[in-house]
């Protein structure tokens, strides 16, 4: 049977169970055609966000920022080697806590064609 003090200790570190969570804000990052990147997303440094990936186009497309998601802590989502694949009409989400800095983006698939921008944290 668990002593008091160890349940205690519980209670402590866990949290109470009715402490809610505040959502963090959803950025939308819209991709379409091959010219519909965000030129520039500005973000607050150490405050979780979600962004939210959407691919208004009929075209595969992917948001490519290595740099940005190494130094950020991920809270979830599906990034793989830096980059987010989206299928034609697709959204992804993806929660973190951005670092300072200033980071590039581009869809490798159409960066030839100028899809690419840049993410401000601040």
């Amino acid at each position: 049977m668990p002593s008091r003090h160890l349940i205690a200790a519980l209670l402590v570190v866990a949290g109470p169970a009715s402490a809610a969570q505040t959502p963090s804000p959803v950025v939308p990052v819209v991709l379409q055609g091959y010219y519909g990147m965000p030129q520039t997303i500005h973000l607050s440094a150490g405050r979780p966000v979600t962004l939210e990936f959407v691919n208004r186009s009929w075209n595969r497309h992917n948001f490519a920022a290595r740099g940005f998601f190494a130094s950020s802590q991920i809270l979830g989502g599906n990034i793989h080697k830096g980059n987010i694949t989206l299928e034609p009409k697709e959204v992804e989400r993806v929660t973190l806590i951005p670092v300072r800095g200033s980071y590039r983006t581009s869809c490798v698939l159409h960066r030839h064609l100028g899809m690419q921008g840049e993410i401000v944290v601040d």
